[in-house]
């Protein structure tokens, strides 16, 4: 801290403190979650999944006004998906490497290159982890609810247990509506803010 300079008339003037604003920033994230086209209009989408763009893109657009990082959690599988433990419980092929179903869908895709991507094999991304950690406030928004999306909520708590992670019921969707409102549940008894 300076120390209050004297004037001529002997009248100590007030000292400012230096406080660089980068301090005092918070660091805040925006994490879209599987917003791919074969979670929205293929093979996994919903109707719901299709209601939500607007209200993502709005997330988007208000993160980038604020200058706050962007993660777009992306499944990704090759043909042998189906001898995953994913793939073997749905047995449904989606968002396989190179193909339309594995694009961001609609007016999100518009983004891309403004956002970091972190690719996952199953629900929850281990690159999430290590990404999120030192965020002071986290949205997460994308599909499906009960599933990747609750999966990377808890890797985000876990990585920043003091952060506030905040979810939006009109920024994430699912086929199973009442899965879906189990996981908000889950997720506003560990702290996330459901709003």
């Amino acid at each position: 801290m300076q120390k209050p300079q004297e004037n001529e008339d002997n009248h100590t003037s007030v000292a400012y403190l230096s406080i660089q604003s980068d301090t005092l920033a918070m660091r805040k994230a925006l994490v879209v979650v599987c917003y791919q086209n074969d979670h929205v209009i293929g093979n996994l989408g919903s109707r719901f999944a299709k209601m939500i763009e607007k209200n993502i893109v709005a997330k988007i657009e208000e993160a980038l006004d604020y200058n706050d990082e962007i993660f777009f959690i992306m499944d990704s599988f090759e043909e042998g998906f189906f001898k995953t433990a994913e793939g073997k419980r749905y047995r449904i092929k989606h968002c396989l490497r190179g193909s339309k179903g594995a694009e961001l869908y609609g007016k999100v895709g518009d983004y891309l290159s403004k956002a970091h991507v972190i690719v996952k094999k199953t629900y929850g991304s281990d690159g999430l982890y290590s990404s999120i950690k030192g965020f002071d406030e986290i949205d997460i928004c994308g599909v499906e609810t009960h599933l990747s999306v609750l999966a990377n909520v808890i890797i985000a708590r876990t990585a920043n247990p003091s952060a506030e992670i905040t979810v939006s019921r009109n920024a994430v969707a699912a086929k199973d509506s009442e899965m879906a409102e189990q996981a908000l549940t889950i997720m506003e008894s560990m702290g996330i803010k459901v709003i």
